[in-house]
């Protein structure tokens, strides 16, 4: 063999040795990109959960059953507000994830459509307008608006919510003993 063509089968190598590398490096990419996705659901999830346990405190759900009958002291509309303010940054941490391209499409869709639920209230409307709106980046604060004018809004208070939940618990155990 001569020199040249050793030169020639070395780079041939060399290059093909330069392409696996590549090929591994695409793959190493794609992963970590999928670990980084995996890490931001987890933490959303894990936020989520926290802001809807701490919902579950009895001074909370007292609080939030008063204020959506007109009542409650000021401490109680105050303990409102603080969890809607939560729920409102996260929503602010997802839309601001979603636009720049670590949150899917559907992920994003899902959540503001849960939140549509908070924005139905009129207290919730309320408080946007008085005291939130002003402490968000304005690009956000235009997309909760066009949340608040593509939702009804509901009056139904919390009391009367569960009222209709025990009543539709009550009818599908009778369909199921039927």
């Amino acid at each position: 063999m001569l020199l040249s063509d050793l030169a020639s089968l070395g780079s041939f190598v060399s290059g093909l040795a330069v392409l696996v590398s590549l090929i591994y490096l695409a793959l190493q990419v794609r992963q970590a990109e999928k670990n980084q996705q995996s890490s931001i659901r987890l933490a959303r999830t894990t936020r989520g959960v926290d802001i809807v346990l701490r919902t579950t405190d009895s001074a909370i759900c007292e609080a939030s059953m008063a204020v959506t009958t007109g009542a409650g002291t000021d401490i109680q509309w105050l303990q409102f507000f603080t969890v809607i303010s939560a729920s409102i940054s996260h929503l602010e941490d997802s839309f601001f994830q979603f636009r720049s391209g670590l949150l899917p499409g559907d992920a994003f869709r899902t959540f503001t459509a849960q939140v549509k639920s908070s924005l139905a209230r009129p207290e919730v409307r309320a408080f946007w307008d008085t005291t939130l709106r002003s402490r968000f980046d304005t690009e956000f604060a235009a997309f909760v608006d066009s949340l608040i004018q593509e939702t009804p809004l509901s009056l139904m208070r919390y009391h009367e919510m569960v009222s209709v939940w025990k009543n539709r618990t009550e009818a599908i155990r009778t369909a199921a003993t039927a």
